[in-house]
């Protein structure tokens, strides 16, 4: 007969875990990493207890478990940063090592010429496309990748972080943790050879995030200078041609911020005419504008800080405005003074990443997770000149926890939570929900397709289809956790984690 207190254990726990697995539950791998541990000790002191007569012996016994427990996870085992985007643990042996990367030469290069661009070849000057809305073309190239396979060109190894390319004249930019150093590095495209590195001596290592810098580097083409974020709001005006260093600046510390962001600083500076836009701190100045030609301050604006999303230029209500999520709201900010126009309240003390996506020319779509909700915000005009906004609907999908929705007429489609879904726009009600990519990231394609990065380093084609999840293509790309966004520049896709980076060629039609 199975004794009534670990049956009534084993079903609350059991019940408790299967509940938060099958609803996908923002906190079901911390429900994972307490029950388990809750259980064992509970049934440890059970079985050391229920009995008389051998009480002391068994309890000896259940702290001498604990014990052995606790030294095997001190002297033998290490936690290893978060094994996914649900935050499960990643455990390795203490003696494992990474694998050493070959030794970068900081500084800058007057002959870093790179190859001919091949043909195929697209400028891709920032982070999710020139606009910073994850929208980019119809695809000009076979989309049946079985029929006509993508042609690797390079693969070469990298330092950790989490960011993404840019792609300008050849010229593939990054940024990259060795050490004790940021890197800003700059690769051929053509050959994945590196033309010149940048570095500064500044480290982020958070334990569940992982190490190194977050933001893409955004490249001002036509001035040829490099602007890029590291994790601790270093900001860096480059050379494209030669990395030399134009100008530098701390986005912290000229924000007012008495705190830096907890995961790092990961958006993207946004060029606006003759300034570069950056969001705060947690809190301060929510955005600042530098003079781009000598990195004077030109504006500041907002006092709820930032968040983990990039500021992007967008037009709404018929009035071009810089939008941006911060720490506990939304909001819209003239170009030119970054006076503030319209602000949504969006409280929540977990970090926010989403990029908002455009609907209609008076609507946007907004989308986080851990709780929080998602909304469909319009901006109008009110009687008196002055911009308003409202919240359609909020609702719980999609959790986008990384990435950003991508919106095809009246549906928006996101992973949520891991798993890809569909939301009709006009309830904020979710229909399908299927197809496990993990906590990757996506691009839409035109006006029927979309790019995902999945978290395991794949990469699948996917149809935007209100019905159903209809996958259309797949490839192999890369092998362990990816958190990064891809990069399609034309038909040349860049791809890269914490380990590596690859680049293929994607066949002409």
């Amino acid at each position: 007969m199975i004794p009534k207190f670990p049956l009534f254990l084993t079903l609350l726990f059991g019940g408790l875990l299967a509940w938060l697995w099958a609803t996908d539950h923002v906190f079901r791998s911390g429900g994972l990493m307490i029950f388990i541990p809750l259980w064992l000790i509970l049934f440890g002191l059970w079985w050391a207890l229920h009995l008389r007569g051998v009480r002391l012996k068994r309890l000896g016994v259940f702290f001498l478990g604990v014990m052995a427990i606790i030294a095997a996870f001190k002297y033998l085992i290490r936690y290893d940063g978060s094994a996914d985007g649900s935050a499960y643990p990643s455990l390795a042996w203490r003696w494992q090592k990474a694998e050493a990367l070959p030794e970068l030469h900081s500084g800058a290069d007057a002959t870093a010429v790179p190859s001919p661009t091949p043909p195929g070849v697209a400028d891709m000057p920032r982070f999710l496309g020139a606009q910073g809305d994850g929208a980019l073309p119809e695809p000009d190239w076979q989309t049946d990748w079985k029929a006509h396979p993508p042609r690797e060109v390079w693969r070469i190894k990298v330092g950790e972080g989490w960011t993404g390319f840019a792609v300008a004249g050849g010229r593939a930019l990054t940024q990259e943790q060795r050490g004790e150093e940021e890197y800003v590095t700059c690769y051929d495209i053509a050959t994945g050879k590196l033309l010149w590195a940048h570095a500064d001596k500044t480290r982020f290592d958070e334990a569940m995030g992982g190490i190194g810098p977050r933001s893409t580097p955004t490249v001002n083409v036509a001035q040829s200078m490099v602007f890029t974020m590291g994790a601790n709001g270093l900001l860096n005006c480059l050379e494209l041609t030669t990395g030399k260093i134009r100008w530098s600046k701390n986005v912290l510390k000229d924000g007012g911020a008495t705190k830096s962001p907890q995961w790092g600083k990961s958006s993207a500076p946004l060029i606006v005419g003759d300034n570069i836009v950056c969001s705060g701190g947690e809190d301060g100045a929510s955005l600042i504008a530098y003079r781009c030609s000598d990195g004077q301050i030109v504006w500041k604006a907002g006092d709820d800080g930032g968040s983990y999303s990039s500021p992007v230029l967008m037009t709404l209500a018929g009035r071009e405005q810089i939008l941006n999520v911060n720490s506990n709201s939304v909001t819209g900010h003239d170009p030119a003074s970054g006076a503030v126009l319209w602000k949504f309240e969006w409280p929540g003390m977990f970090p926010k990443v989403c990029q908002p996506v455009q609907v209609t020319p008076e609507r946007i779509l907004v989308t986080t997770s851990y709780g929080l909700k998602s909304n469909l915000l319009e901006i109008k005009p009110a009687a008196d000149g002055k911009l308003t906004v409202s919240s359609l609907w909020a609702a719980s999908a999609p959790r986008t926890k990384f990435s950003s929705a991508s919106v095809f007429g009246t549906h928006a489609y996101a992973m949520d939570e891991g798993t890809m879904c569909c939301v009709d726009l006009a309830t904020g009600e979710r229909g399908w929900r299927e197809g496990r990519y993990g906590f990757g990231q996506q691009i839409r394609l035109g006006e029927s397709l979309m790019l995902l990065q999945a978290e395991k380093g794949f990469v699948a084609l996917v149809k935007a289809n209100p019905e159903r999840l209809e996958e259309v293509s797949r490839l192999e790309a890369l092998s362990a956790k990816t958190w990064n966004p891809p990069t399609l520049a034309g038909r040349w896709l860049l791809l890269r984690n914490d380990r590596e980076a690859v680049c293929f060629e994607l066949p002409a039609k």
